[in-house]
């Protein structure tokens, strides 16, 4: 594995690239993995912590259960800063360490408290994606939505593992939702470890050292760093981010309690849910192909169009399908698949744009405020549910959020501009 510097330009060898990208794939396993197998336990969680309510209460809780979880998501930011401050190594070591032992205290709660205080944790790491800045920051400028998606389409692996452990732990006569945390415990504490003794820094980021040792420059605090994403001369397409960001936010209640919701269908069974889950794994793969063949080869902006639109109207089809007697299993299926795939793939787009507008030592926060705006408008679609849900019910919870993702289309003509094949080291 070699390395040479040129002008402060780090030059890493294919074959350290190579070993990068086989590392990142694991990362984003874990990652897909413990990003999801909270939402496709929902049902079970709730029978065994709230069962003595009825259906509408124990769901109107455990939505406000996990809206206080996702407050979690909130110290991305930190994290994000802190990968800027002291490099985007160790903070990947460490969120990947934490993904695993969050998920071991998860297998070990007893009560809805103890739940939401680890699904907390987790969501304080998951959420992080340190894998998405090392990518972006060591691949060309004109393979950026390529590499990432790669290392996304290798990371639904973890998608996938989640109808098999779900056929296996939960069916129609047998429920060890516990036993979904396995795969999370026995991957993550031992990368994290990897990742720490074997990677190296990442190229952009030993540049950006190099030249501020050479003018005896240090890093920016964190309010600078700010500062600097509200002043630069992108700064209303960083808003507009942050706005869209917030916007799909909100529509991870369908991401969250999606599986609760179908599991009250009286048209499905559990052995209907571990295919519709199957399917979303297999469409997601799929999904992640096709943003990252469009993204590089037409642009970002088509997308954005598209994602915000048809997020809607998958949520419909699933919603209402679940009601039909006839050909349940096909609409949610295609639904509910169509919802993933968009919502997911919203998420990939505008992590891409946020970095590509962002100059190199501001970039970690500039993802961090992104994924922090999201959170917000995560919490804040879990919490306002919890009401909603007790006097209109899930399926209308769902609809009304899916609705405002069309605010996204007039933002996107007037304030997005195209960054496809942008040079990050040349972004100020």
């Amino acid at each position: 594995m070699m390395e040479e510097s040129n002008e402060f330009r780090i030059v890493r060898s294919k074959a350290y690239f190579r070993y990068l990208i086989f590392i990142l794939i694991f990362v984003e396993i874990l990652d897909t993995y413990t990003t999801n197998y909270p939402n496709v336990i929902p049902s079970q969680v709730i029978a065994e912590f709230l069962a003595n309510y009825p259906e509408n209460v124990a769901q109107s809780i455990f939505a406000l259960a996990v809206g206080i979880a996702t407050i979690g998501m909130y110290l991305v930011l930190l994290n994000q800063f802190l990968a800027d401050g002291f490099g985007r190594k160790i903070l990947l070591a460490f969120t990947v360490f934490g993904m695993g032992f969050s998920s071991l205290l998860l297998f070990f709660s007893t009560n809805i408290i103890q739940y939401t205080i680890y699904l907390f944790m987790l969501y304080v790491f998951f959420s992080s994606d340190i894998w998405v800045i090392y990518i972006n920051e060591e691949c060309p400028s004109e393979k950026r939505g390529f590499w990432t998606n790669m290392v996304l389409v290798g990371g639904v692996v973890g998608a996938i593992l989640l109808p098999i452990f779900r056929s296996i732990y939960i069916t129609e006569t047998y429920s060890y939702w516990r036993g979904m945390t396995f795969f999370a415990i026995f991957l993550g504490i031992p990368l994290g470890i990897i990742i720490l003794f074997t990677l190296k820094e990442t190229s952009k980021y030993q540049e950006l050292k190099i030249d501020q040792a050479q003018i005896n420059r240090t890093s920016k605090s964190l309010k600078q760093n700010l500062k600097t994403l509200f002043k630069s001369s992108r700064r209303k397409e960083v808003i507009a981010i942050l706005i869209i960001s917030y916007i799909s936010g909100l529509n991870y209640l369908f991401v969250a309690l999606g599986e609760s919701f179908i599991s009250n269908s009286p048209n499905l069974d559990q052995d209907d849910i571990n295919i519709i889950v199957l399917v979303m794994s297999i469409c997601v793969v799929f999904g992640y192909i096709f943003t990252g063949y469009i993204a590089d080869k037409y642009g970002r902006k088509p997308l954005f169009y598209v994602y915000s639109i048809l997020l809607p109207i998958g949520i419909m089809i699933a919603v209402f399908g679940s009601y039909s007697t006839e050909g349940a299993l096909l609409f949610v299926c295609i639904g509910a698949s169509l919802a993933n795939i968009t919502f997911w793939g919203l998420g990939v787009v505008t992590r891409l744009v946020i970095l590509e507008i962002v100059p190199t030592e501001s970039r970690g926060t500039g993802s961090g405020m992104k994924s922090l705006i999201g959170a917000f408008g995560i919490t804040s679609g879990l919490l306002l549910s919890s009401i909603i849900i007790l006097h209109y019910g899930l399926g209308f919870s769902f609809i009304l959020f899916s609705v405002l993702l069309l605010i996204n289309i007039p933002l996107i003509a007037k304030y997005i501009k195209e960054t496809k094949g942008i040079d990050l080291s040349k972004v100020k």
